[in-house]
């Protein structure tokens, strides 16, 4: 009989251990994490007119990684000059990247499976970018 105990405890709770470890799908972070393919970016607040504008990349080799290491990094590839940053998670549509241009507060304008969305403002400044990625 308390050996049928045991068994049945240890059934349990490997039955709950494998039920409770659920993989985060619906986080911003978990919709993030993974390498984008950048489509443009769209600039303004410059006072050099010349670099604001849009710039269509839709190369396979501009990319957004979010890496799902421990530090919370972003790696961005713009023409063959790759940058590695970290990004934070602010709220649930919010985040901040801290990147070669300076840290950028980041606001989701969409998000879906295989498209992102968002507009960054570079702290200190007017300017503002919106990028638009996909998958």
């Amino acid at each position: 009989m308390k050996r049928q105990i045991t068994i049945l405890s240890l059934l349990m709770l490997l039955t709950s251990t494998i039920i409770s470890c659920k993989k985060d799908t619906t986080s911003l972070k978990a919709q993030m994490m993974g390498r984008w393919t950048l489509n443009k970016i769209v600039t303004t607040g410059y006072t050099d007119e010349k670099l604001n504008g849009e710039v269509d990349y839709g190369k396979t080799t501009d990319y957004i990684d979010y890496k799902s290491n421990n530090d919370d990094q972003v790696e961005i590839s713009l023409s063959g000059n790759r940058t590695i940053g970290e990004y934070v998670i602010i709220y649930s549509d919010q985040f901040s990247m801290s990147i070669n241009d300076g840290l950028n507060y980041c606001k989701i304008n969409s998000i879906t499976a295989n498209k992102l969305e968002f507009t960054a403002k570079i702290d200190k400044t007017n300017v503002t970018k919106v990028y638009s990625l996909s998958r």
